[in-house]
Protein backbone atom coordinates (compact mmCIF):
# COMPACT_ATOMS: atom_id res chain seq x y z
CA UNK A 1 0.00 0.00 0.00
CA UNK A 2 0.88 3.47 -0.62
CA UNK A 3 0.55 4.63 2.91
CA UNK A 4 -2.49 6.85 3.04
CA UNK A 5 -4.19 4.47 4.27
CA UNK A 6 -2.55 4.87 7.68
CA UNK A 7 -4.41 6.37 10.42
CA UNK A 8 -2.47 8.81 11.95
CA UNK A 9 -2.91 10.01 15.95
CA UNK A 10 -5.44 13.17 14.65
CA UNK A 11 -7.73 10.45 13.14
CA UNK A 12 -7.50 8.18 15.86
CA UNK A 13 -8.77 11.01 18.27
CA UNK A 14 -11.52 12.02 15.93
CA UNK A 15 -12.28 8.24 16.31
CA UNK A 16 -12.49 8.43 19.86
CA UNK A 17 -14.74 11.25 20.12
CA UNK A 18 -16.87 10.02 17.97
CA UNK A 19 -17.08 6.99 20.77
CA UNK A 20 -17.58 9.32 23.99
CA UNK A 21 -19.99 11.20 22.02
CA UNK A 22 -22.23 7.94 22.15
CA UNK A 23 -20.12 5.50 19.59
CA UNK A 24 -22.40 5.86 17.07
CA UNK A 25 -22.14 6.74 13.07
CA UNK A 26 -25.71 6.12 12.31
CA UNK A 27 -27.32 9.54 10.23
CA UNK A 28 -30.42 8.91 12.53
CA UNK A 29 -31.93 7.01 15.34
CA UNK A 30 -29.74 6.25 18.68
CA UNK A 31 -30.78 9.90 19.99
CA UNK A 32 -30.84 9.17 23.65
CA UNK A 33 -27.03 7.20 23.00
CA UNK A 34 -25.76 10.76 21.33
CA UNK A 35 -24.60 14.29 21.12
CA UNK A 36 -24.26 14.91 17.58
CA UNK A 37 -24.52 13.09 13.67
CA UNK A 38 -21.78 13.45 12.26
CA UNK A 39 -22.80 12.04 8.94
CA UNK A 40 -25.20 14.72 8.63
CA UNK A 41 -22.50 17.15 9.14
CA UNK A 42 -20.26 15.23 6.45
CA UNK A 43 -23.12 16.14 4.19
CA UNK A 44 -23.72 19.25 4.63
CA UNK A 45 -19.94 20.30 4.39
CA UNK A 46 -19.64 17.86 1.33
CA UNK A 47 -22.37 19.74 -0.44
CA UNK A 48 -21.17 23.07 0.21
CA UNK A 49 -17.67 21.98 -0.55
CA UNK A 50 -19.01 21.33 -4.15
CA UNK A 51 -21.46 23.64 -4.23
CA UNK A 52 -23.90 20.80 -4.75
CA UNK A 53 -27.80 21.50 -4.10
CA UNK A 54 -28.55 17.88 -2.13
CA UNK A 55 -26.20 15.29 -0.87
CA UNK A 56 -26.77 12.31 0.49
CA UNK A 57 -24.04 9.83 2.50
CA UNK A 58 -24.61 6.13 2.09
CA UNK A 59 -22.15 3.15 2.83
CA UNK A 60 -20.34 2.81 -0.12
CA UNK A 61 -19.84 4.01 -3.73
CA UNK A 62 -21.55 1.44 -4.93
CA UNK A 63 -24.49 2.24 -3.08
CA UNK A 64 -24.16 5.51 -4.45
CA UNK A 65 -24.29 4.11 -7.60
CA UNK A 66 -27.06 1.95 -7.44
CA UNK A 67 -28.88 4.61 -5.13
CA UNK A 68 -28.56 7.05 -8.33
CA UNK A 69 -29.99 4.16 -10.60
CA UNK A 70 -32.90 3.52 -8.59
CA UNK A 71 -33.31 7.71 -8.29
CA UNK A 72 -33.79 7.43 -12.01
CA UNK A 73 -36.45 4.49 -11.94
CA UNK A 74 -33.92 1.84 -13.73
CA UNK A 75 -34.77 -1.39 -13.59
CA UNK A 76 -35.64 -4.99 -15.23
CA UNK A 77 -34.10 -4.95 -18.60
CA UNK A 78 -33.80 -1.27 -18.66
CA UNK A 79 -30.05 -0.74 -20.54
CA UNK A 80 -27.27 1.05 -18.84
CA UNK A 81 -24.27 2.42 -21.22
CA UNK A 82 -20.85 2.71 -19.32
CA UNK A 83 -17.52 2.46 -19.94
CA UNK A 84 -15.32 -0.63 -20.82
CA UNK A 85 -12.43 0.74 -18.01
CA UNK A 86 -13.49 1.08 -14.72
CA UNK A 87 -14.17 -0.74 -11.34
CA UNK A 88 -16.31 -3.50 -10.65
CA UNK A 89 -18.74 -1.65 -9.05
CA UNK A 90 -20.36 0.03 -11.83
CA UNK A 91 -21.53 -3.04 -13.37
CA UNK A 92 -22.50 -4.81 -10.28
CA UNK A 93 -24.84 -1.41 -9.22
CA UNK A 94 -26.34 -1.51 -12.50
CA UNK A 95 -27.02 -5.95 -12.68
CA UNK A 96 -28.67 -5.20 -8.98
CA UNK A 97 -31.36 -2.59 -10.31
CA UNK A 98 -32.36 -5.70 -12.73
CA UNK A 99 -30.50 -3.50 -15.78
CA UNK A 100 -28.56 -4.92 -18.38
CA UNK A 101 -24.84 -3.16 -18.57
CA UNK A 102 -24.43 -2.05 -22.36
CA UNK A 103 -19.94 -1.24 -22.28
CA UNK A 104 -19.01 1.11 -24.81
CA UNK A 105 -15.06 2.03 -25.44
CA UNK A 106 -12.57 4.15 -24.16
CA UNK A 107 -10.53 7.25 -25.63
CA UNK A 108 -6.73 7.07 -24.58
CA UNK A 109 -7.22 8.77 -20.93
CA UNK A 110 -9.33 5.54 -19.83
CA UNK A 111 -12.81 7.35 -20.07
CA UNK A 112 -15.47 7.44 -22.17
CA UNK A 113 -15.35 7.45 -25.81
CA UNK A 114 -18.62 9.46 -26.68
CA UNK A 115 -19.03 8.20 -30.10
CA UNK A 116 -19.24 4.50 -29.28
CA UNK A 117 -21.61 5.58 -26.34
CA UNK A 118 -23.78 7.35 -28.64
CA UNK A 119 -23.76 4.21 -31.06
CA UNK A 120 -24.96 1.94 -28.14
CA UNK A 121 -28.26 3.82 -27.68
CA UNK A 122 -31.63 1.68 -27.78
CA UNK A 123 -35.00 2.86 -26.76
CA UNK A 124 -33.95 0.80 -23.72
CA UNK A 125 -31.19 2.80 -22.54
CA UNK A 126 -32.17 4.64 -19.40
CA UNK A 127 -28.97 6.07 -18.06
CA UNK A 128 -25.91 6.86 -19.36
CA UNK A 129 -23.04 5.88 -16.40
CA UNK A 130 -19.87 8.16 -17.24
CA UNK A 131 -16.21 7.53 -14.73
CA UNK A 132 -13.54 9.87 -14.70
CA UNK A 133 -10.32 7.64 -14.30
CA UNK A 134 -7.25 8.52 -12.05
CA UNK A 135 -8.61 12.07 -11.90
CA UNK A 136 -8.55 12.83 -15.71
CA UNK A 137 -12.26 14.28 -16.07
CA UNK A 138 -14.42 12.83 -18.89
CA UNK A 139 -15.84 13.90 -22.12
CA UNK A 140 -18.41 15.09 -19.79
CA UNK A 141 -19.42 17.74 -21.71
CA UNK A 142 -19.66 16.37 -25.36
CA UNK A 143 -21.64 13.35 -23.77
CA UNK A 144 -24.09 16.20 -21.76
CA UNK A 145 -24.56 17.63 -25.18
CA UNK A 146 -25.80 14.21 -26.61
CA UNK A 147 -27.71 13.22 -23.33
CA UNK A 148 -29.91 15.90 -23.88
CA UNK A 149 -30.79 15.45 -27.28
CA UNK A 150 -31.84 12.30 -26.61
CA UNK A 151 -33.30 12.74 -23.06
CA UNK A 152 -31.39 10.14 -21.45
CA UNK A 153 -29.97 11.18 -17.80
CA UNK A 154 -26.03 11.00 -17.02
CA UNK A 155 -24.76 10.02 -13.64
CA UNK A 156 -21.31 10.71 -12.93
CA UNK A 157 -19.13 8.05 -11.02
CA UNK A 158 -16.46 10.55 -9.42
CA UNK A 159 -15.07 7.99 -7.17
CA UNK A 160 -11.68 8.13 -8.91
CA UNK A 161 -11.15 11.73 -9.16
CA UNK A 162 -12.24 13.14 -5.97
CA UNK A 163 -11.62 16.97 -6.02
CA UNK A 164 -10.75 17.00 -10.05
CA UNK A 165 -12.22 20.23 -11.95
CA UNK A 166 -13.03 20.66 -15.53
CA UNK A 167 -13.88 24.41 -16.30
CA UNK A 168 -13.64 25.16 -12.96
CA UNK A 169 -16.55 23.12 -12.01
CA UNK A 170 -15.70 19.89 -9.65
CA UNK A 171 -16.36 16.46 -11.37
CA UNK A 172 -19.47 14.79 -10.08
CA UNK A 173 -21.56 17.47 -10.06
CA UNK A 174 -21.70 18.29 -14.20
CA UNK A 175 -24.05 15.66 -14.32
CA UNK A 176 -27.76 15.15 -13.67
CA UNK A 177 -26.61 13.09 -10.80
CA UNK A 178 -23.09 12.38 -9.38
CA UNK A 179 -21.23 9.78 -6.72
CA UNK A 180 -17.94 9.95 -4.57
CA UNK A 181 -16.39 7.06 -2.85
CA UNK A 182 -14.23 7.86 0.96
CA UNK A 183 -12.78 4.45 1.30
CA UNK A 184 -9.47 3.51 1.77
CA UNK A 185 -8.34 3.30 -1.49
CA UNK A 186 -9.73 7.10 -2.46
CA UNK A 187 -8.20 10.03 -2.61
CA UNK A 188 -9.70 11.34 0.59
CA UNK A 189 -10.78 8.25 2.69
CA UNK A 190 -13.69 8.25 5.55
CA UNK A 191 -12.98 4.61 6.43
CA UNK A 192 -16.03 4.28 3.62
CA UNK A 193 -18.52 5.23 2.58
Amino acid sequence: MPGFELIGKEEANAVSEVFKEGGTLFAHGFDNLRQKYHVREFEKETSVFFNSKHCHAVTSGTAGLKCALKALGVGNQDEVITQAFNFIATIESIIDCGANPVICNIDENLNMDVDDCISRITPKTKAIIIVHMLGIAGPIYKLKEYAKKYSIPIIEDNCESIGAKSNSKYLGTLGDLGVFSFDHGKNITCGEG
